[in-house]
């Protein structure tokens, strides 16, 4: 058993340096943002903002390793689905899912975010490029009638209704 952890720590991390690799090259040509991971903090704080219950539903666009939906569904009892688009991040949110035991409660798609039919949430997070964040608003607005969402970083047009800073960083809270 510790063997088979080990070898995947190892994978894990071999994919971690290949995926900041492939995403400092790449860029914003595969997806809406380069990955960034965000640390535990900003995820907890991002998940208090949101007031999540147990059983909230999640949706992290651009989810990069998943770190916001393990904490969601491992402190809070979210049920979560991230979508992201590059295959190797994608690949390392699956590993990580499964390495943190929330395997039950979060499921990770790999699909572009704009295109993929968006399924019922409660809470949508994301850290995403203001351009990102701004296209995918108007997407957010059609599909859902009431909303919560938590943005790290950037804003939307719709007016905020609570913020809160970490680390220096900006998390919005917004509701429609």
């Amino acid at each position: 058993m510790d063997f088979v952890y080990i070898a995947l720590l190892i994978v894990l991390g071999i994919l971690m340096v290949v995926t900041v690799v492939v995403t400092m090259v790449t860029g914003t040509i595969l997806s809406s943002a380069p990955w960034v991971p965000t640390s535990k903090k900003i995820s907890r704080a991002m998940c208090e903002l949101a007031d999540l219950k147990p059983g909230d539903k999640v949706l992290d666009l651009g989810c990069g390793d998943a770190s916001i939906l393990i904490v969601a569904a491992r402190e809070f009892g979210a049920k979560c689905v991230g979508v992201e688009l590059n295959p190797m991040v994608a690949l390392m949110a699956r590993i990580k899912v499964r390495l943190a035991g929330v395997g039950d409660s979060v499921t990770i798609i790999r699909e572009n975010m704009f295109k993929v039919d968006l399924p019922d949430t409660d809470v949508v997070m994301m850290y995403l490029l203001p351009k990102a964040t701004h296209k995918i608003e108007g997407r957010l607005k059609e599909r859902f009638k009431h909303l919560t969402i938590v943005s790290h970083g950037f804003e939307l047009d719709t007016k905020e209704s609570k913020n809160k800073k970490v680390n220096g960083s900006t998390i919005r809270k917004y509701n429609w």
